[in-house]
């Protein structure tokens, strides 16, 4: 893996976690479902620019791509927020050190969906690190 895609990840992984922290602290100050509205309310205002500052990358990337693109980015942002309020709720409901790592399984479906319908390989690897990570939250959420 090159640099650049590892220092991407670890930033990834920190504002992940960190934006779970956040998630949790909020949820003592306001109901999980005020706290999904406010959160999309919030990036409304902070990325509306950003995306009108680039929009012309941004209308390229709608004219140059084919018709499914646009559709499977909308799903993935309507299935995505929806998984954001779910999360929410649990949080509201739960100890962040448990619904967290619990939370964090969702690789697991991309994996399957990525085997059954993008034709991607199940490896001797993968498996063995599909399971060490099972292991690892089964014995974090106990």
């Amino acid at each position: 893996m090159e640099l650049s895609t590892v220092l991407f990840l670890l930033l990834g992984i920190l504002g992940f976690g960190m934006g779970a922290f956040f998630d949790k602290v909020s949820l003592r100050h306001m109901d999980p479902a005020g706290a999904f509205y406010v959160r999309v309310l919030f990036t409304i205002v902070l990325f509306l620019p950003l995306v009108l500052w680039k929009y012309a990358q941004t209308r390229q990337a709608l004219l140059g791509s084919d018709r499914l693109g646009p559709i499977f980015v909308v799903s993935s942002v309507v299935v995505s927020m929806g998984g954001v309020f779910f999360f929410l709720k649990a949080l509201s409901g739960g100890a962040a050190t448990r619904i967290v790592p619990l939370s964090s399984t969702y690789p697991f479906v991309t994996f399957v969906m990525a085997v059954l319908f993008l034709g991607e390989s199940i490896t001797l690897n993968k498996m063995i690190g599909t399971l060490l990570l099972s292991g690892g939250i089964y014995f974090i959420s106990k």
